[in-house]
């Protein structure tokens, strides 16, 4: 009897360690194919051919970090620098809004950095699947620590003008390696790829 009940136990828990191996085989599958991507592109056409969910995309930066950001007041690429007025890469994009605007977590992920730069002002940084890690500054307040996981449109900090600033925004970018990628692409990423799901 004794060894019915155990077989039975073993029984009812095999779908479930199915479920995990399949589950985890998915996600490696997804991480494999992501490893080289660093275009908005190319992980849209991977996103579609893997007919990536919701939840599998929201690993990913795949939101704006503010509700509503409506312009962009400095767009990523060469600028003339509005205050050492020389010519320099913007990594990222500058977001106006006011002092306390709330901003979110882009994607699910793990706080890697947290504190005050000198030109970045008060910043997180978020580590998200396969490399891609995201990058807010000149922020008013902080509301995640460093080791804690958080989720995609998570309430993280406040918009502010510390650091070098010319007035209150977001200061938002994009990161995989060494590489800043255009932020524009990834922030309507997870809205794009559900619009083309509707219409399939």
């Amino acid at each position: 009897m004794k060894y019915i009940t155990i077989l039975l136990i073993a029984l009812l828990h095999l779908p479930a360690w199915g479920q995990q191996s399949n589950s985890q085989r998915r996600k490696s599958q997804i991480e494999q194919c992501m490893k080289s991507v660093y275009s908005i592109t190319e992980f849209q056409q991977i996103a579609d051919s893997l007919e990536m969910t919701i939840d599998e995309l929201s690993d990913y930066p795949v939101i704006s970090p503010i509700k509503k950001s409506g312009r962009i007041s400095s767009g990523f690429g060469m600028r003339k620098h509005p205050c050492y007025k020389r010519r320099k890469f913007h990594t990222g994009i500058d977001i106006p809004q006011a002092k306390g605007t709330l901003v979110y977590a882009t994607g699910n992920g793990i706080v890697i950095g947290r504190g005050y730069d000198v030109e970045y002002g008060y910043y997180i940084e978020i580590q998200h699947a396969s490399g891609f890690r995201s990058f807010y500054a000149h922020l008013s307040q902080i509301f995640v620590n460093v080791g804690e996981r958080v989720s995609i449109t998570q309430q993280i900090g406040c918009v502010g003008n510390t650091g070098v600033a010319t007035g209150s925004h977001l200061h938002y970018e994009v990161r995989k390696g060494k590489r800043y990628l255009n932020p524009i692409g990834w922030c309507y990423c997870l809205f794009e790829i559900h619009k083309v799901f509707l219409v399939k």
